[in-house]
């Protein structure tokens, strides 16, 4: 009867509308009880992470653009699975649209088009926040991508999709994110190492492809990984909780 637990039993459980109602942290239900319940899902730890995972991006991200702005120069971001972006628009309405073009690629319409509703309430020029509909499993269009618009990122944000990829297609998707980025650019990622609701969430989540399956991995693999896709300065940080692992790394 909550929104989040119906929406997470209900197939919707990855999509970038769920995570968003995590983000907005109003709770919503149906008959009263709902919205009850939907309160202290709300204050789940893996929720809690999860809210934190987006206010570390928006500092991590904030403090490169306001570099490079200093700098005078344009920031150019991509987020290749954004689901409905709200970082994406807070970060441009922190930068009132100065000196910075971001770009969103998500594979479900009913996120992409939040994203925009988002973005629209925050007064933002299409032109400084684009969505765009891709399949981020399969990123090898990131450069053809790049290429075709002549439009190169800076940074290129991968937060919520790694965790659901096999152990090839992460270093495959490592590899073409590594020729998608401009010289010396950033990649930031985040990666599951646990969940504290890991048991509850495989027991009653789901997507829209069957069962709610994640890929744990310790942060030292994917560092080699990394490594052999040619990154360097790799920083990790671990959030309060052992969930989630921040990655940030160059080009």
């Amino acid at each position: 009867m909550s929104k989040l637990g119906r929406q997470s039993v209900l197939g919707e459980a990855s999509t970038g509308y769920n995570f968003d109602h995590m983000y907005v942290k109003k709770a919503e239900g149906y008959y009263g009880v709902g919205k009850i319940i939907d309160y202290f899902l709300l204050r789940l730890p893996a929720v809690k992470a999860t809210q934190s995972r987006k206010q570390n991006i928006l500092r991590i991200v904030g403090e490169k653009i306001r570099q490079r702005k200093n700098e005078g120069k344009t920031m150019r971001i991509i987020d290749v699975a954004c689901g409905a972006g709200r970082y994406l628009a807070e970060l441009e309405a922190i930068f009132n649209q100065d000196g910075i073009e971001i770009i969103g690629v998500d594979y479900d319409n009913k996120s992409l088009e939040l994203g925009r509703s988002i973005a629209k309430a925050y007064e933002i020029s299409e032109t400084r926040l684009r969505f765009f509909k891709g399949n981020v499993f399969r990123l090898g269009h990131l450069k053809k991508f790049g290429n075709k618009i002549d439009w190169r990122p800076h940074i290129i944000i991968a937060s919520g999709l790694i965790e659901y990829l096999e152990d090839d297609k992460v270093r495959d998707a490592f590899r073409q994110i590594y020729e998608g980025l401009d010289d010396e650019g950033l990649f930031l990622f985040v990666n599951q190492q646990n969940n504290p609701s890991k048991k509850l969430m495989e027991k009653v989540c789901t997507t829209r492809e069957g069962a709610w399956i994640l890929h744990y991995r310790l942060p030292n693999i994917l560092q080699t990984w990394l490594i052999a896709a040619g990154f360097k300065n790799i920083n990790i940080n671990t959030d309060q909780w052992g969930m989630y692992n921040l990655f940030t790394v160059r080009k």
